[in-house]
């Protein structure tokens, strides 16, 4: 069975959400003209890059998904493509491998590391489609009901959730909005953020902070101390990815657990991480790590040293919930609110691959 045709198309990842329209501390919030809105400091790397492979048998097709907009769009369409077209689109491991080392020439990390994810998922699906199965089932899992937690940006949005859904979270998750630039006063408001949604969690679920790389260890450390009486489950994404030994101090002299990953490109980088003893919970993106299978290897890393694998935006990217609906181990699905739609408890589609249709996507 061969390639015929690789189809890219790029869209908005988000539009009109608190992914766009709030205040969320994030690298450049340090800077005021760059503060107020999320998704101010965006460029064109940030849309979502979808990947359609068609074979010679009309019937299976594979979709994948990453980010980084043109720019990964460009490396696919201008190089990847050539390298998959009238190949065996069965043979995903000497696909996967070539399309790796085709990347080598480039900068290592995000946009190689999400082009290869985008062809890797597009290939798993196909490769689920041609058995005539689910990705869950070709994987070895299934359709059961997932350990999750939710992340909530506005404490409102709990109100129109499932009552069951917030009990039964491992965590809420709370993205800051201010970072070190905003002083005590910024702190305060963290403090305060919590405390709202603290009066819609019930008291046995504890709640997370999500700093989104924008802290350092000093602010980080005195955020702790005055958040000792909220019941933290962790603290996400304080510092800067490649500030592994910030990490690793910060683990060591706190009694909250740490999380940390999401932007972490490729299994060299998710090992580092891991060897540095930088988490307790590690999540790297599916869709931009590398794509399932350096995925189930990090998700194997952290099995190995007691960390918890709990890939970045899970419940939005079904080849992610498929992964996880398949392993053993301590796992957690991450189930964004505030996003439109129903939030459910996560559980891997019933196929065939991952269930998207190509034209529900803009690849018809």
């Amino acid at each position: 069975m061969q390639i015929r045709n690789v189809t890219v198309a790029v869209a908005p990842f988000s539009s009109g959400t608190w992914l766009d329209e709030s205040r969320v501390s994030t690298p450049l919030s340090r800077y005021p003209e760059f503060a107020e809105r999320r998704s101010s400091w965006r460029g064109p790397g940030s849309g979502l890059v979808w990947v359609l492979i068609e074979t010679d048998d009309p019937e299976v097709f594979g979709v994948g998904q990453s980010r980084g907009g043109v720019v990964t769009a460009a490396l696919i369409e201008g190089h990847f493509r050539g390298l998959l077209l009238g190949r065996d689109a069965l043979d995903l491991e000497t696909r996967v491998d070539q399309l790796h080392l085709a990347a080598l020439p480039y900068a290592a990390g995000g946009i190689s590391s999400m082009a290869l994810s985008a062809c890797e998922l597009a290939l798993w699906d196909l490769a689920a489609r041609a058995s005539g199965v689910s990705l869950a089932h070709l994987l070895g899992g299934s359709d059961r009901p997932l350990r999750h937690y939710l992340t909530c940006p506005e404490p409102q949005l709990l109100d129109e959730v499932d009552p069951d859904l917030i009990a039964t979270s491992a965590t809420v998750k709370v993205p800051m909005a201010y970072g070190p630039a905003a002083g005590r006063e910024g702190l305060l408001a963290n403090l305060a953020r919590l405390d709202e949604t603290r009066d819609r969690v019930p008291a046995h679920v504890p709640l997370s902070v999500d700093c989104f790389m924008s802290w350092d260890l000093d602010y980080a450390t005195a955020f702790l101390r005055e958040a000792s009486g909220h019941h933290l489950g962790w603290i996400e994404e304080p510092l800067l990815p490649d500030d592994l030994a910030g990490y690793a101090e910060l683990r060591r002299s706190q009694p909250v657990a740490v999380a940390g990953g999401e932007h972490l490109f490729g299994l060299t980088e998710a090992q580092r991480f891991l060897q540095a003893d930088c988490a307790d919970v590690i999540q790297v993106d599916v869709t931009w790590c590398g794509g399932l299978g350096t995925a189930r290897a990090v998700a194997e890393l952290a099995g190995a040293r007691g960390v918890t694998f709990a890939p970045h935006g899970a419940a939005m990217h079904p080849w992610a919930v498929a992964l996880l609906s398949s392993l053993g181990g301590t796992t957690l699905t991450e189930v964004l609110i505030g996003l439109g739609g129903a939030v459910d408890y996560p559980r891997a589609s019933t196929g065939p691959g991952v269930g998207i249709d190509p034209a529900s996507v803009g690849l018809g």
